[in-house]
């Protein structure tokens, strides 16, 4: 199989995954995006759960449906075909242990942690304005003018040009890559690791047996070319359950989305702000502060009693959450994706 025939299973695969997840689980995505935008600095020490179940939520709980599953499309379908394409080439040109090269020897993992990168970077001229779109919808960032329908995606996108110019659709981008790119990389190199294990314990020989392995002999970059590929064939032919790939993706999602809710609220703040020139170092701050007068009133002035950090993880538990239904589905239907256009050689 060809590098393009590759590139545009993945990309398809990716796309078809992360769409069909993004729709699935908007509702929750929206009750974390209003979670963490309605802390303000006058706000009570905690958020009161109980407030997002009422009418009103309900009644937008599709707010932003449209713009996140239109965008997640070609954002899953550029994400995963330019990780796979990375990796592949990564491991491709890595030198062998035996070879002078001064370049380093990159492994499956930190393979996988660099092609993570790369492909949430090209993926995110798809993905930011998708998300400032999006959360602003959610959040009810606009009101709709007397006689006007509900505000939709057009309008919003609009607003943004009209206030901002393009680079307003951009707004929370490095933010956002400060947020995703640990994800990512939390992410795949937990779902690879348990692939790799998986493969170890049900397969043992399919390690054993791979060609190019001869530790006496320096292979040429075709060589290793030829390796490589032959190689992520042979891994894709491996079979994985769905109740494993649900598993495994599943767990690795909810890590991946609570070790990074900080910067996932710090982003969201970022994105709601109507201000220019916020950063996030100005936005952390602000959460500090905020926290440190909210409980000094809340422990009558107890200094010992504090706990800074917990404004950080501002819808933690949605967000993990929402992550581990979201990779339980995507992986399986990416696996099974790649799988049904190799056999019908699309």
């Amino acid at each position: 199989m060809s590098d393009l025939h590759r590139y545009k299973n993945n990309f398809v695969a990716g796309g078809t995954a992360l769409a069909t997840a993004f729709a699935i689980m908007h509702p929750l995505d929206t009750m974390k995006t209003r979670m963490q935008a309605s802390t303000s600095a006058g706000a009570s020490g905690s958020i009161n759960i109980r407030s997002l179940f009422n009418i009103e939520t309900a009644r937008v709980l599709g707010r932003g449906f449209v713009a996140s599953v239109a965008g997640a499309g070609p954002q899953g379908g550029l994400r995963l075909a330019t990780y796979e394409f990375t990796k592949t080439h990564i491991l491709a040109t890595s030198p062998t242990r035996s070879s002078n090269s001064i370049l380093p020897s990159f492994g499956p993992i930190p393979a996988s942690a660099l092609s993570a990168i790369a492909g949430d970077f090209v993926s995110s001229i798809i993905k930011v304005p998708r998300e400032v779109v999006t959360a602003r919808l959610q959040a009810g960032h606009y009101e709709a003018p007397a006689g006007h329908g509900p505000v939709g995606t057009t309008d919003v996108v609009r607003s943004i040009l009209r206030q901002d110019g393009l680079k307003g659709l951009f707004r929370g981008f490095w933010s956002t890559t400060a947020r995703d790119w640990p994800f990512m990389v939390i992410l795949f190199t937990t779902y690879e690791s348990f692939k790799q294990y998986h493969h170890h314990i049900t397969f043992p020989v399919v390690g054993s047996s791979r060609p190019f392995t001869s530790s006496s002999s320096v292979l040429s970059p075709i060589e290793e070319r030829v390796r490589a590929s032959i190689e992520e064939e042979m891994e894709d032919h491996v079979p994985i359950t769905t109740f494993k790939s649900t598993l495994f993706g599943g767990i690795s999602g909810f890590l991946a989305g609570y070790l990074t809710t900080p910067f996932d609220v710090i982003k969201t703040k970022i994105m709601l702000s109507s201000r220019s020139g916020i950063t996030i170092g100005g936005v952390a701050k602000a959460l500090y502060a905020q926290q440190r007068q909210m409980l000094s009133a809340n422990s009558h002035g107890n200094v010992g009693a504090l706990k800074p950090a917990s404004v950080f993880f501002t819808g933690a538990v949605a967000r993990s959450s929402w992550w581990f239904c979201v990779c339980s589905m995507f992986f399986p239907v990416y696996e099974g994706m790649k799988g049904f256009l190799r056999e019908q050689n699309f």
